[in-house]
């Protein structure tokens, strides 16, 4: 079952002090990364006590192992909504568990473009987060190669990036930027 994402920037917290804050999104999503396993249950908890729905980039979280186990923890023992991560196990065992899956895609050159086609292909998730996000002529191919949304993640800096980007054909970015955030209950 497809979950939709409705917003169009998608705040990234990075620790507690990021999780304390989240009442100033009026966004229904946030991403927790670049945080340690110790504080994870805490930002989870704080996000959910404020009504967000929780998104946790896996491969990300400092201690904590990126498999199956780590989704079954997240999902099970944390209420997490939906998880990132670059690997195809990782994700399919998210589907099978009913949460938001997004895959994260890097693409460097045509080799690492044409491989991530192939993994993606059979894991399906949900959305795909391409990287770097200002490559603005790949998010429709993407898209058309694969037939999922696509969320544009990294080096978007500014609003211009940010409307190049949905131009482009992304349904959302990912950002930690200030200058971006404080658009996120604007678009």
């Amino acid at each position: 079952m497809r979950q939709q994402l409705n917003q169009t920037i998608i705040p990234v917290l990075k620790g507690i002090k990021d999780c304390e804050n989240a009442q100033k999104y009026k966004v229904p999503y946030l991403i927790i990364m670049d945080t340690h396993i110790a504080q994870l249950e805490h930002c989870c908890k704080l996000l959910k006590d404020k009504d967000k729905k929780v998104i946790v980039h896996i491969d990300l979280i400092k201690g904590l192992k990126s498999d199956e186990y780590a989704v079954e923890y997240l999902i099970n023992s944390l209420d997490v909504d939906g998880i990132i991560s670059v690997k195809s196990a990782v994700i399919e065992r998210v589907k099978k568990l009913n949460r938001l899956s997004i895959q994260r895609m890097f693409i460097i050159d045509t080799q690492s473009y044409l491989k991530s086609i192939e993994l993606i292909k059979n894991s399906q998730p949900d959305y795909i987060e391409m990287l770097p996000g200002c490559l603005f002529k790949m998010i429709s191919r993407v898209k058309n190669d694969l037939g999922i949304d696509v969320i544009a993640g990294g080096l978007i800096e500014t609003v211009e990036e940010y409307q190049a980007a949905i131009n482009a054909g992304a349904v959302a970015i990912t950002t930690s930027k200030p200058e971006l955030l404080k658009f996120s209950n604007k678009f």
